[in-house]
């Protein structure tokens, strides 16, 4: 039975699941039913999740980079509460979907989706993947991924697609086994198209970001030194807020490294006295190529 076979393991793997996480934001937070992205979203976020929600009132930033980009989630959420922003967005959104699952390859079965969508057995999937676009397109953002779920419900639909456009017929020819037989070799096709854009240094879309490669290279070099680190990191006034350095494990204290943003001479001294058995470095997080430099006060702290 589909009960003992598919519902049972099925709920016995989301119940495992479900109480590891759990027990992981109770270590984190002290409830096991408070995400750790909702601190997070409590302590420094002002833009709601959802466009009709209320931002909330801007709490007190320490570091002017942790006030950008909030403030730039702020704008994002006010510009998408507008008719025109909405729209953009919602443009958008759709354009990232469809480049990621489905291209012009899998569209090709899409052609036959006003037919498709009276199938009866295709009415659940077609009410799933329509209230996903709804639910998305009221959410202050999103990433193309964030809709992956659902990959299989799109699939599903696309291969009912394909049978029905495979019975098209044109003046008694083959149009629709045709069209078909298209969407391997197009597939095909753009694959061949990527192999020989990388051969050639040609890409053809934007490079994807790989981040902050001279902090990695850094790291590397401060994990040689003797002793334990802390590296304070200063940002230039239009620093990009994308490019950061500070990142620490979740053991701070018993981390080899420690970054830390800059605060002033005065507001760093508290980070210099309780990291006394640590060398301090200062760094430009601007500066090309970056370089450590001891900080100047950090010897008279121990």
């Amino acid at each position: 039975m589909a009960l003992g076979r598919v519902v049972l393991p099925l709920a016995l793997l989301l119940a495992v699941g479900g109480v590891a996480t759990g027990y992981f934001y109770y270590r984190v937070t002290g409830n096991a039913f408070h995400m750790t992205q909702q601190v997070n979203r409590e302590t420094y976020a002002t833009a709601p999740y959802f466009l009709w929600q209320t931002p909330r009132p801007e709490p007190p930033y320490h570091h002017r980079i942790m006030r950008d980009f909030y403030g730039w989630e702020l704008g994002e959420f006010e510009k998408d509460r507008t008719v025109a922003g909405f729209f953009r967005s919602s443009t958008e959104k759709l354009r990232q979907w469809w480049q990621l699952y489905l291209g012009p390859a899998m569209s090709l079965p899409l052609l036959a989706l006003p037919w498709a969508a009276f199938d009866r057995k295709l009415r659940l999937p077609l009410l799933v993947l329509i209230f996903l676009l709804i639910a998305f397109s009221v959410q202050t953002w999103t990433l193309p991924h964030y809709a992956s779920p659902a990959t299989g419900v799109l699939y599903l639909v696309v291969a009912q697609c394909a049978r029905h456009l495979r019975l098209w017929r044109w003046r008694g020819g083959t149009l629709g086994p045709s069209l078909v037989s298209m969407i391997p070799l197009v597939g095909c096709a753009l694959i061949l198209l990527r192999v020989v854009a990388v051969v050639t240094h040609a890409p053809i879309e934007p490079r994807w970001p790989r981040g902050n490669l001279d902090r990695v290279a850094m790291a590397r070099k401060l994990a040689q030194l003797p002793g334990k680190q802390l590296v304070v990191v200063r940002y230039e006034p239009h620093h990009d807020f994308d490019w950061e350095w500070v990142w620490n494990r979740a053991d701070i204290d018993g981390s080899n490294v420690v970054w830390a943003r800059d605060m002033g001479d005065d507001a760093n001294q508290e980070l210099l006295v309780y990291f006394k058995d640590r060398h301090v470095w200062r760094m430009d997080g601007d500066m090309s190529p970056p370089s450590l430099q001891s900080y100047p006060d950090a010897a008279s702290q121990k």
